[in-house]
């Protein structure tokens, strides 16, 4: 370890951080051509009021969560002409500036140059954050923590100057406008200053309490209040009734330990959150999910003094995790944006127990097994990256979107719904066709695929089958009114 820092310690941090900003760039240099995808055409093609940037801010700005984004999107569409290079640009960019940060974050934290580097490394090369910068209308996340991470460096700075402690409420407000992320960071800075003792002088630390304490009531009741007001559909977490919630909310912690480790199988549907009966039952992943829970609390106080880079970690990776935990249900059971911060965490977790592991090695083991560690690292970060650069690859075109998504998951029956669709829009309804049968084949108790079908059908003049499918849409749900309005025109 100490030969590490040495050799470290004369590389200058510049070199560190262009030689992250170049690999982040170069993992996600195929993410540049990709076009726009699902959310996209809503939000961003399809959206005429970000797309006259003077009728926007006279008829349809205002603060709330999503505001900073928003306006991004409207100046990004406007230097564009319409095309989705720049957006792609910006979010590469938002993501190598945000590994970075990490590298300064950390490097003023704990003063360890090979523990920063390696941390931001890892953060900058992991595939799980894809989603959250090869798709457009995921790249939110990624401007999110690029303010989320630069208020809590600047917080770790304002020990040494009051002025850092402006700067700190400065991106604080830009990250309370840029998303829901800014709920938790005053409890993340105040959990800093409790375990990590970064609050400088006794009269001092109070002051930036009173301050913290301000913020996390103000973002709260302003994100809580613009959620409730603006959200006006249902997620999946609410289909379950009772205590099932928090079956189904623990079991979702222990699916993200696995994919965040094992980033493999990936895709905007994952089938874990799909599958509505299963999930709410107590199963092994359960007691799986509850045990990683008390495990890293206990960690957590354990290796405060012995390995505070774990145990900072541990504390990031919860705090990050807390919006999207559903224990109060507001989101997505799974969506692999929602990574994007608690990743943080996690590549600092990995960075400390390797670096741990390695000064063991170094102090104990032969030259071979050190050369051995190190390439064990080696192959653990090309892997990470190669996993990226495919997953950029499938970012491309809308075809390749969903059937990537298919051929990962293929109990994935959501998801054939969507390439139906997407076909149909193409106007190619042979194959949406195909696909409505092939996702019933998977599950046939969907109304609305069957009611789907049936459309298809219409389009096509076979009356007959059409009937077909709405008379099964609602034998499945007897009050599924898009079936009995469907019927009652076709009697007309």
């Amino acid at each position: 370890m100490k030969a590490l820092s040495i050799s470290f310690s004369k590389i200058p941090n510049f070199i560190l951080i262009i030689v992250l900003v170049c690999v982040v760039f170069g993992v996600y240099q195929n993410s540049l051509g990709g076009n726009f995808l699902i959310d996209d055409e809503t939000a961003i093609v399809n959206n005429p009021k970000i797309q006259d940037i003077q009728k926007y801010f006279s008829e349809s700005f205002s603060l709330h969560p999503g505001a900073f984004y928003e306006t991004l999107t409207v100046f990004f569409w406007k230097m564009s002409a319409g095309k989705p290079f720049v957006f792609h640009l910006f979010a590469v960019m938002a993501h190598s500036l945000n590994a970075a940060l990490v590298f300064i974050l950390c490097n003023a934290l704990f003063a360890n140059k090979p523990l920063s580097f390696l941390s931001a490394l890892i953060f900058a090369v992991h595939p799980i954050n894809t989603e959250a910068v090869s798709w457009i209308s995921g790249s939110q996340y990624a401007y999110s923590a690029l303010f989320y991470i630069s208020a809590v460096t600047f917080y770790i700075l304002s020990r040494k100057h009051f002025l850092y402690l402006v700067f700190s409420v400065l991106f604080f407000a830009l990250c309370l406008f840029t998303g829901n992320a800014a709920a938790v960071l005053p409890a993340l800075l105040i959990l800093c200053d409790l375990f990590f003792n970064i609050g400088g002088r006794a009269g001092f630390r109070k002051v930036k309490l009173a301050v913290l304490l301000s913020a996390l009531c103000i973002s709260g009741i302003f994100i809580a209040w613009y959620f409730f007001k603006k959200n006006t559909f249902i997620h999946m977490i609410f289909y379950y009734r009772g205590a099932s919630y928090l079956v189904v909310a623990v079991k979702a912690f222990a699916y993200y330990l696995k994919i965040l480790y094992l980033p493999l199988a990936r895709g905007l549907f994952h089938p874990f959150a799909f599958t509505n009966f299963d999930i709410q039952r107590l199963s092994p992943a359960f007691f799986i999910g509850l045990s990683a829970m008390a495990a890293a609390v206990v960690c957590f106080f354990k290796c405060r003094r012995r390995a505070p880079a774990v145990s900072f970690g541990i504390m990031w990776f919860l705090v990050a995790y807390a919006p999207y935990s559903n224990f109060i249900p507001i989101c997505n059971i799974i969506s692999e944006r929602y990574m994007y911060l608690p990743c943080v965490g996690f590549a600092i977790i990995i960075a400390a127990l390797f670096l741990k592991v390695w000064e063991i090695i170094n102090r104990h083991a032969s030259l071979i097994l050190r050369r051995l560690a190190l390439a064990a690292l080696t192959l653990f970060i090309c892997s990470y990256g190669a996993l990226t650069v495919k997953r950029n690859y499938e970012y491309n075109n809308i075809i390749t979107f969903w059937e990537t998504n298919i051929n990962n998951f293929s109990s994935g029956y959501a998801v054939y719904n969507n390439l139906a669709a997407t076909f149909y829009k193409m106007g190619n309804i042979k194959n949406a066709i195909t696909y409505c049968w092939i996702n019933l084949m998977v599950n046939p108790a969907q109304p609305h695929v069957w009611c789907n079908l049936g459309m298809l059908y219409r389009q096509q003049g076979q009356i007959k089958d059409a009937i077909e499918c709405y008379q099964q849409a609602i034998s499945i749900d007897k009050d599924y009114y898009p079936a009995h309005k469907a019927l009652a025109e076709i009697k007309k």
